[in-house]
């Protein structure tokens, strides 16, 4: 990586130079009809090698590489001008080798898959091993290039994923992980209300560990966004860079579609944008810079926003800003790395010695991250109560008080959220918590008995009453509040069975009249109206679903109800179980890194300047 450092750096400060004189390379004397090099280009090479303190003939190729970049890129508008074929630079970076630029030509009304198969044609490998990144998003396979914004002369990233057995393997079970935790962050985004409150993974905290009330509408959007956020960590944290780009950036997609006003509630978003710079700079991806600074200064208003000037924000919360100044350190060393790339020499200057200040700070003594682990804390939270407490007493105290903090911050939205299921009764009061548990414990239903406790104003003799003697005055216990409005039967509009779902359970072995019988009841769900069939032992009776009176209907339908409501609770456990298992982490785990990595970059672009 070093070497390729070097000769980036001779780039910048040829095209510095060739800038400020006007030269261009393209044009007479510096071309000849053979393409071959000229004297007046020697001539440049030999002033520029005095300038730069560099051997000529490295001048010499440089200068070339830059001239013959141009001429392509002259013919391409030309070509493009004259066939509306495009021509776009893919540079490729492929595991364990030095990245690969081509040359590919197409045209930008075909759809993304054929750009796919192009670039994977042009490098010998497989079309699913090849992501496409341009502008900062993955190429659409579905869409046009057009559509996708690309246009002639753009520069393309291509991401090979490893090609041995088992590296692709492991990489087909990452991306098949990728589409369960979005599928999985969909389910629950849906039910998030009906888990319990135990379950920390379906909330969103500020900093002081208070939950964020979502809106419906961009709860989805936002829970997906921070499971693929966490996935793309994950992989980072392996060195798979190349997938936890694509995992980022896809969470951004799903981020990219909630409001200006939620994502600066919490610093999630911000964190996201340092991480697919972070990517772009392990990948080595120079061309990427363009995107990187856009999503560093976007990062960067966000922090001011969520923490406030200065800070005073987030410190009136925790107390100290100590270890969110990890994400400032890498937030200058990335501004830095990217002020470089753009030639900003003085700017990249100071924004490095920003970062190497953050790091002298942020170092801690290995000996006592070791004696706070002896304590219980993890390496990372150990680093954490170091940083903001400097004394390993200090910072035990510290980590015992933040972990009481946000464990009395997530009990009070507890009882908040409780007051709020419970609701109120007729008269406005609140319903009592102890109530409800005291009729819970006479054998009612907790649902049961929070519509009885509303409707007798928290009188429990007359709660027993009215679900013993009078349960018609009660809501069906099965329909949640905000429908109370509704008749309970108004999702059994009876339906007409549909003639191709008949066809497919006859040909299962089904009598015809019960095949109608059950898709009747199902409301045409082909998956309900087997349940009901394996339930009714293949049997069912051809009752009219729009007359429940009867037992054996009546019967039939809670049975049914009853089954679909228990699987999809099972299948909202397992979403959360599987996301849960794989992404959990120290809460404050964005917030710690041993320093190795960034000293190393550090020193790579401190030797540049």
């Amino acid at each position: 990586m070093e070497t390729n450092l070097q000769h980036e750096d001779l780039l910048i400060k040829l095209r510095a130079k060739l800038n400020e004189q006007k030269i261009k390379l393209w044009e007479p004397p510096y071309i000849l009809p053979d393409n071959g090099i000229t004297q007046s280009l020697q001539e440049l090479a030999a002033g520029y090698s005095n300038d730069l303190s560099v051997d000529q003939e490295t001048v010499v190729e440089a200068l070339r590489e830059l001239q013959l970049h141009s001429i392509d890129r002259s013919k391409a508008n030309a070509e493009f001008k004259e066939t509306g074929c495009a021509t776009f630079r893919v540079r490729a970076t492929m595991p364990g080798e030095k990245p690969r630029v081509m040359k590919v030509q197409r045209k930008l009304e075909i759809l993304g898959s054929e750009l796919i198969k192009a670039v994977a044609d042009g490098i010998g490998v497989t079309d699913n091993r090849v992501k496409l990144i341009f502008n900062g998003k993955v190429i659409n396979t579905t869409q046009t290039l057009h559509e996708q914004g690309v246009k002639n002369g753009a520069q393309i990233m291509a991401l090979v994923m490893a090609e041995t057995p088992e590296e692709v393997k492991k990489e087909d079970t990452m991306y098949m992980e990728m589409k369960t935790t979005r599928d999985d962050a969909m389910l629950l985004s849906e039910c998030v209300d009906d888990f319990d409150d135990d379950d920390e993974y379906m909330k969103l905290e500020d900093q002081s560990g208070k939950a964020v009330q979502l809106p419906a509408s961009e709860r989805k959007a936002l829970m997906v966004g921070l499971a693929l956020h966490e996935r793309g960590r994950a992989a980072a944290k392996n060195k798979e860079y190349s997938l936890a780009l694509v995992l980022l950036l896809e969470a951004d997609r799903h981020f990219s579609d909630c409001s200006s006003s939620i994502l600066n509630t919490v610093d999630n978003w911000a964190v996201l944008q340092l991480d697919i710079a972070w990517s772009y700079l392990c990948l080595n991806s120079l061309s990427a810079a363009s995107d990187a600074a856009n999503r560093l200064a976007r990062a960067e208003r966000a922090f001011r926003n969520t923490y406030g000037e200065d800070h005073q924000r987030l410190i009136a919360l925790k107390g100290t800003a100590a270890n969110e100044r990890v994400l400032f350190m890498r937030l200058y060393l990335l501004q830095g790395i990217v002020a470089y790339h753009q030639n900003k020499r003085a700017e990249a200057r100071t924004l490095l010695e920003k970062a190497e200040n953050e790091m002298s700070f942020l170092r801690v003594e290995d000996g006592a991250v070791a004696g706070l682990v002896e304590l219980g804390w993890s390496p990372g939270q150990a680093r954490a109560g170091l940083r903001a407490v400097r004394d390993p007493d200090g910072a035990h105290q510290y980590l015992v008080n933040a972990t009481e903090r946000r464990a009395e911050a997530r009990r009070l939205h507890r009882e908040d959220r409780q007051r709020r299921q419970l609701g109120l009764c007729l008269d406005g009061s609140e319903v009592k918590q102890q109530f409800v548990e005291a009729l819970i414990g006479m054998g009612f239903s907790r649902r049961l008995a929070t519509l009885a406790l509303r409707n007798s104003n928290n009188h429990v003799s007359d709660a027993v009453r009215l679900i013993q003697e009078q349960p018609e005055m009660l809501v069906d216990s099965d329909v949640s509040s905000s429908d109370s409005t509704q008749s309970p039967r108004s999702d059994e509009t009876v339906v007409e069975p549909d003639e191709k779902l008949i066809l497919e359970l006859s040909a299962m072995g089904y009598e015809l009249e019960e095949a109608k019988t059950a898709l009747k009841w199902s409301r045409n769900s082909l998956e309900a109206a087997v349940d009901l069939l394996v339930e009714g032992g293949g049997k069912m009776q051809a009752e009219d679903p729009a007359n429940p009176s009867t037992s054996s209907g009546a019967a039939a339908r809670k049975k049914h109800k009853k089954h679909r409501r228990d699987k999809k609770r099972k299948e909202r456990q397992q979403a959360l179980d599987r996301l849960s298992s794989a992404i959990k982490a120290d809460e404050d785990d964005h917030l710690d890194t041993s320093l190795v990595e960034e000293e190393q970059f550090l020193a790579q672009y401190k030797s540049l300047l």
